[in-house]
């Protein structure tokens, strides 16, 4: 048996359950251990950290608290998982087919087919209490092991090198949306199974936006000299998430927007390089930022100085627990993943982000994605 398993099998005993049942979605790939089985995943549907995203299972996994597990799958999906104990099922029958493999009377549920799963285990025995067991897990997925720590530093990797290749291919008079399809197309030739989200290529040009319109993104604008891109690309792979986030300038930036670029990325850096692990608390993150950029003059357009926020742990979801931000309470330790994202808002002129991967270790932290710091303005022509 697994450590993982093992550690999952102490968290059911701590919750004084008899077992979990979890639908396809996070908890059962992290359950299962198995990274190439392919669930369906939805960005908007855990923005918060919290998803349900399937009304019906394709799949099940019952964990006991002896550390039975088994899996019941319908049959397209019965060689998937190599290593547990498979029971094949049509779809419409799991209830029977799940039935004998339930034995015990305090179970608790993750939140992918919540409803499904109450009234399937209703139905094998009214009397079993029902516990919502979503975030049971939560503490043991935020920490990475080596394995996890690999896979995500490939895929940092690659989502710096996709970005800096649509950089330096991109041709005054393209369009956000060829920005995005190229992000897209690039993951796609380089064999990448699928996206965090949609990848994102936020065009602002300078002076054709009003105030009220800072937020607004028509896909057909046109790359042109004073256009700021705001990239927000995540990639997927190995059952892994990418998150990164960087503004670029097409042309020559107004000064202070450019100042105001080198002031987002010293508070990132700063941030980082003043996390104790095992001490700092996520609801710390985001002042060590502001307190760099307001050093450099830039409070003003710094964004979320009334609720922190900053980011969000990242592994097998882009969204995890704890987020990062000052209504959290979590305390960063070796092997945690979070992503950063400090944004500023330069009015009628730009909007601003720079994202980061930032690994925790045993020493301090380390930044997972390293795309040029220095790499604001560019000209392709």
């Amino acid at each position: 048996m697994s450590q993982r398993r093992k550690n999952c099998i102490s968290k059911i005993k701590e919750a004084n359950l008899d077992g979990v049942l979890v639908a396809t979605g996070p908890t059962f790939q992290y359950l299962s251990e198995n990274t190439r089985y392919f669930w369906q995943r939805s960005c908007m549907n855990n923005i918060d950290g919290r998803l349900s995203a399937k009304i019906l299972p394709e799949c099940v996994l019952y964990l006991n608290v002896n550390g039975d597990c088994t899996i019941i799958a319908i049959p397209r999906l019965k060689d998937e998982f190599p290593n547990e104990h498979v029971v094949v099922s049509y779809m419409d029958q799991m209830e029977d087919t799940l039935s004998p493999y339930i034995d015990g009377k305090k179970i608790g549920i993750g939140a992918d087919c919540s409803e499904w799963l109450k009234s399937t285990l209703q139905e094998i025995d009214p009397e079993i209490e029902i516990v919502d067991a979503e975030e049971l897990f939560y503490e043991l997925r935020s920490i990475k092991d080596e394995k996890e720590i690999e896979t995500m530093r490939k895929l940092a990797k690659f989502t710096d090198e996709a970005v800096m290749y649509v950089v330096t291919h991109l041709k005054e008079g393209m369009s956000q949306y060829d920005a995005e399809q190229m992000l897209m197309q690039y993951g796609l030739d380089h064999g990448i199974q699928d996206f965090s989200f949609p990848p994102t290529a936020g065009f602002k040009t300078r002076g054709t936006f009003s105030s009220e319109e800072n937020f607004v993104f028509p896909r057909t604008s046109k790359l042109v000299e004073g256009t700021a891109i705001a990239f927000d690309v995540g990639y997927m792979n190995e059952g892994y998430c990418s998150d990164w986030g960087r503004t670029v300038y097409y042309g020559k930036a107004p000064e202070r927007v450019k100042e105001g670029y080198k002031a987002l990325q010293a508070g990132q850096v700063s941030m980082v390089s003043r996390i104790v692990p095992n001490k700092t608390n996520v609801n710390e993150l985001y002042d060590f930022v502001l307190e760099e950029v307001e050093k450099r003059g830039f409070k003003d357009v710094l964004r979320f100085k009334d609720t922190g926020m900053l980011g969000h742990q990242i592994g097998i979801d882009c969204h995890e627990y704890p987020m990062v931000n000052r209504s959290s309470n979590g305390i960063l330790r070796p092997g945690m993943i979070f992503c950063s994202e400090p944004k500023m808002m330069f009015e009628g002129e730009c909007y601003m982000r720079v994202e980061d991967m930032i690994l925790v270790t045993e020493t301090g932290a380390e930044f997972l994605t390293t795309f040029d710091r220095d790499l604001f303005e560019f000209n392709n022509d």
